[in-house]
């Protein structure tokens, strides 16, 4: 019976050991915000929805001191223009753990933010939860996702 119990110890104690032997650090890299995100369609219950030409125009930019703007066009009343919804530059901060993207500006001297929740992103895509728009004319603006492309 001792011997059984010895035994046991050892090959609990060598598989243990090989397996912190075989085990490998990894490093996940989160990529690149910096840059110019420029709006390319929205993705709503599996269906992708193209953009306008106004819609086109808005931007995300980062810079890489973190200073950067958001910008958001639409067509204006008579359909013929592009109005400029939203304009605010300040200071993007990244929080990896919540995956929101938070924009600290002020507004006639008032701080204010703009959050934006990140769904998804590479390095060439950036993908934020948009609840702006009816895409299933169904009345009520629906909660879809915005997809920009960096240029």
């Amino acid at each position: 019976m001792r011997l059984f119990i010895n035994l046991f110890i050892l090959m609990a104690t060598v598989i243990s050991c090989s397996n912190d032997d075989n085990r490998e650090d990894t490093i996940i890299e989160t990529p690149n915000l910096n840059g110019t995100w420029k709006p390319v369609r929205y993705e709503y219950k599996g269906k992708t929805y193209p953009l306008s030409e106004c819609e086109k125009k808005g931007q995300i930019l980062v810079n890489t001191n973190s200073s950067g703007v958001y910008e958001r066009y639409g067509a204006s009343s008579s359909g013929t223009d592009c109005n400029l919804y939203d304009s605010f530059s300040g200071s993007w901060n990244y929080d990896a753990m919540n995956r929101t993207l938070t924009l600290s500006y002020n507004e006639n001297g008032t701080p204010k933010t703009l959050q934006k929740q990140i769904e998804d992103f590479s390095s060439t895509e950036l993908k934020v939860t948009d609840t702006s728009k009816d895409l299933d004319n169904v009345p009520g603006n629906d909660e879809a996702s915005l997809v920009f492309a960096k240029q």
